[in-house]
């Protein structure tokens, strides 16, 4: 039996059709209620007699089943379809908590190999300290890329180092414009993804969001020992960068990139810069 299936058998058995009156769709939310406590009690008692309360699993499945049959009447109500609802909620769980390797495509794949991203090189940030402001440099394979970048603040918040973030993103998620700009691999021979995806707009919003999160991640001493990454964060993000390619990552592949970049930020910030090894198609950076 399909979701489908039991929603129009369940609807068999609603002793309050649907009609106008509001107390018709307020007995089933009612019902969600009561049955939640009914299923919560199965468990008290569970956790009260141990292993001796042997009608536990059996009055559970029933209590789940009842719990089942109100969220199927509350959608039959309102005109929406069970069936979708439970699609669209798995494509929900696994967008936030499955990160897929099986799947996981470069996006400039099938370019011009000049227009391509490296797909491994060694990476080194060197902390300048001139007496008054430290600065940080940064080298691919041995070479210099970009200016030396300082804090940007009034005061010494290591912001220096983000540019670990664009290679970040880079190796985790395939993508930043930012570095596309820096290491000269804009994708020119497509007019168009050369003006969206690794244009002004797309590397502005890429700065933003490194600028963005990290404000949250200094409140968590740089996400040390942080599992997961706020909800809220992760969809202002996925906002943020809709209108581009990578919006085809999923959430738990952002918060995995988040992760693991800070993961290197520390270890930058405490050993005042250091080499690293980049890989695009393991999707790992190592400390040298």
């Amino acid at each position: 039996m399909d979701f489908r299936e039991y929603q129009i058998k369940s609807q068999e058995t609603d002793q309050r059709k649907k009609s106008e009156n509001l107390i018709d769709y307020f007995i089933p939310l009612l019902g969600l209620v009561g049955e939640m406590g009914s299923t919560i009690s199965e468990f008290k008692k569970r956790l009260r007699d141990g292993n001796s309360y042997q009608d536990f699993k059996t009055n559970l499945k029933e209590e789940l089943g009842d719990l089942l049959w109100y969220m199927s009447n509350v959608a039959t109500k309102m005109n929406l379809d069970l069936e979708e609802i439970a699609i669209n909620n798995i494509n929900k769980t696994q967008n936030r908590w499955k990160l897929d390797y099986e799947n996981y495509q470069l996006f400039d794949d099938n370019c011009l190999e000049s227009e391509k991203l490296p797909r491994s090189f060694e990476l080194e940030f060197k902390e300048i300290d001139n007496g008054n402001d430290s600065f940080v440099e940064v080298y691919v394979n041995g070479n210099q890329v970009g200016d030396p970048i300082t804090d940007n603040s009034h005061r010494n918040d290591g912001y220096r180092y983000h540019d670990v973030f664009h290679y970040g993103f880079a190796a985790y998620l395939g993508w930043s414009p930012v570095l596309r700009k820096l290491l000269n691999k804009k994708r020119k021979s497509d007019s168009k993804i050369d003006e969206v995806e690794d244009g002004a707009r797309a590397a502005i919003i890429e700065e933003a969001i490194a600028a963005y999160i990290y404000p949250f991640a200094e409140e968590t001493n740089f996400f040390k020992g942080i599992d997961t990454i706020d909800f809220e964060i992760l969809k202002t993000i996925r906002r943020l960068s809709s209108p581009f390619e990578v919006s085809k990552r999923s959430l738990k592949e952002w918060e995995f990139a988040i992760l693991e970049s800070y993961k290197i930020y520390r270890y930058l910030r405490r050993n005042c810069g250091g080499k690293l090894s980049v890989d695009l198609k393991k999707r790992e950076i190592k400390i040298i």
